[in-house]
């Protein structure tokens, strides 16, 4: 009997035992299912703009020398560009450039129907811009800072749209006689362009110098000005000589010294680079000290040279005028002229008046 009885309590513990585990089992399973659901979940992978692959195998080998970081706001006024390329200006987001002899602009104005920049064209004709006009050839994407090269013909500039990888791009285009337009843009691709934004590309062909303006690894506010050797033809990075991650790294410009791979000729860029930098920097030292000990006569003398270079474009002009535009050139033609007479007398009574002067002050 006591037997019995102990078998019997064994089958209730055992049967006891069997629905506290059939009762966890659920959550036990859940849990675990749980888990295998953590451990099986797919991590997401970001797929590259194709553009972007297929401009990193064609980056171009480009020697940089020297880099400065400076305020977005005025960054042409550290470019030294010479004389015979024309001028650059800036109007804090807008670029202006205008040709070596100043009867040629292209400048960048915000349209507010679409929020954008334009490049538009403007010539001095009788001593007046005529009126901005939207070059053709360019698409309704916005576009700014341009700089046209001493040929007259090939137009960089920034734009940004379908056709950027990132913000601004860096683009270059052709003038068409035949069109009388611009022919499609290009872009130029790594390592100047790129998905921050790339503002300016230049070329300084008297001092064989090179300028693009980026803001990629730069805080608000701030832009990197990057000065390179340019070259004669396009050379890109050999995918057998650099694997693809150095590649990126050219494209991103991760290091200026990595691009040195011909020391004599890095030296002697560098040092041309810093002639240029002295001299632009002298140059404008001596316009401010001008600027505050200018004289009334200094003035007078200003305004004559340029009244004289202003008739001299109007009379180069009125030879190939129509008859139309001769007319009214005449008339603006002998109006300057008799401008420039009075001007030209006045300059000589006071230059009179200052040699009396300085006469009598040396014989008291």
């Amino acid at each position: 009997m006591l037997i019995q009885t102990k078998n019997i309590m064994i089958k209730k513990s055992y049967i006891l035992l069997l629905i506290a585990t059939l009762l966890l089992t659920p959550g036990a399973f859940a849990q675990s299912k749980k888990k295998a659901k953590k451990k099986n979940k797919k991590v997401e992978v970001i797929q590259e703009d194709p553009r972007i692959t297929q401009m990193l195998t064609a980056t171009q080998r480009i020697m940089f020398i020297d880099s400065m970081v400076v305020n977005f706001s005025d960054f042409m006024n550290y470019i030294p560009l010479s004389k015979e390329c024309g001028q650059i200006q800036q109007n804090d987001s807008a670029g202006l450039f205008t040709n070596e002899l100043k009867d040629l602009r292209f400048m960048a104005l915000f349209n507010e129907k679409d929020s954008a920049f334009h490049i538009n064209e403007s010539r001095l004709i009788a001593e007046e811009w005529t009126e901005p006009s939207i070059i053709n050839g360019l698409d309704n994407a916005s576009a700014n800072f341009p700089f046209l090269m001493p040929d007259g013909n090939t137009l960089y500039f920034a734009q940004k749209g379908e056709k950027s990888i990132g913000g601004y791009d860096l683009f270059v285009t052709r003038y068409d006689n035949e069109s009388n337009s611009f022919l499609r843009p290009d872009n130029l691709g790594m390592p100047f362009s790129s998905e921050a934004n790339d503002y300016l590309y230049l070329i300084d062909e008297i001092n064989d110098l090179g300028y693009f303006v980026t803001d990629r690894r730069q805080p608000a506010g701030k832009v990197c000005i990057y000065i390179f050797k340019p070259n004669e033809s396009r050379h890109i990075y050999d995918s057998e000589t650099y694997t693809p991650e150095q590649i990126r790294s050219f494209a991103r410009i991760d290091s200026i010294s990595a691009t040195w791979t011909d020391n004599s000729l890095k030296n002697k860029t560098v040092r041309r680079y810093k002639q240029v930098k002295a001299q632009h920097q002298a140059k404008e030292q001596m316009y401010e000290t001008a600027k505050t000990q200018q004289t009334p006569l200094d003035n007078l003398r200003h305004q004559a040279i340029v009244l004289e270079k202003a008739l001299q474009l109007s009379r180069n002009y009125y030879a190939r005028a129509s008859e139309s535009d001769r007319r009214t050139l005449h008339d603006e033609i002998l109006k300057s002229e008799r401008e420039l007479e009075a001007l030209q007398l006045e300059i000589h009574q006071q230059e009179k008046t200052l040699r009396n002067k300085q006469y009598q002050q040396t014989n008291h």
